[in-house]
């Protein structure tokens, strides 16, 4: 049906292409992703100095440590999540962590530890978080290869193909990345462990 040139020629010209602008938008999304967390000393070192001294003495600390974080990230978060967030290291992505999936796991304060209100386990979102990265994936083989069928009936069908494969692939990463975050965060002790 297709020729060996055919094929080749359509991978330079089609998938190669797709292929480096899928790897540029993922590297770019990497580097948004962490490009916020390169935080000004002063306001890291501001954070630290406020959490150092005793809240419990005084409440006006906690509201300015509030104010300091909240400043940093340029985002709000609850004093719960702040103080047990800088209990433990690595505590300003665990709290961009913990604000980007809350309607997945969240701290419960009277246990001191971050709960599924689903009570789905670490392991569910680790699998759901593969699941997510290998369809996004390996959809691609189907889908791609349906579409070199069809365009040659209809290219219109072809295209709508690839736009819609690109789409879900997209949110199928976000998705195993949400995931990914709710397992580590329900397994807080390995991955962020408490301070000594």
């Amino acid at each position: 049906m297709f020729t060996t040139s055919e094929i080749i020629e359509y991978f330079v010209k089609y998938i190669a292409p797709i292929s480096i602008a899928f790897a540029n938008f993922f590297k770019l999304i990497y580097k948004i992703r962490f490009g916020f967390l390169h935080i000004s000393k002063s306001k890291t070192e501001r954070i630290f100095t406020l959490f150092s001294q005793d809240t419990c003495k005084n409440t006006a600390n906690r509201y300015a440590l509030y104010i300091a974080v909240a400043d940093a990230l340029s985002s709000f978060y609850p004093i719960p999540e702040i103080e047990f967030a800088f209990a433990r290291s690595n505590p300003l992505v665990m709290l961009r962590d913990m604000r980007a999936v809350r309607h997945l796991v969240r701290l419960n304060p009277e246990k001191n530890a971050i709960e599924s209100p689903r009570k789905k386990s670490a392991r569910y979102f680790y699998l759901q978080s593969n699941l997510s990265y290998g369809i996004s994936a390996f959809s691609y083989f189907p889908v791609m290869a349906f579409a070199i069928f069809i365009q040659h009936k209809s290219q219109v069908i072809g295209a709508f193909l690839v736009i819609s494969y690109v789409t879900l692939a997209i949110l199928g990463f976000w998705r195993g990345l949400q995931m990914n975050r709710a397992s580590q965060l329900l397994q807080c002790e390995k991955f962020y462990p408490r301070l000594s």
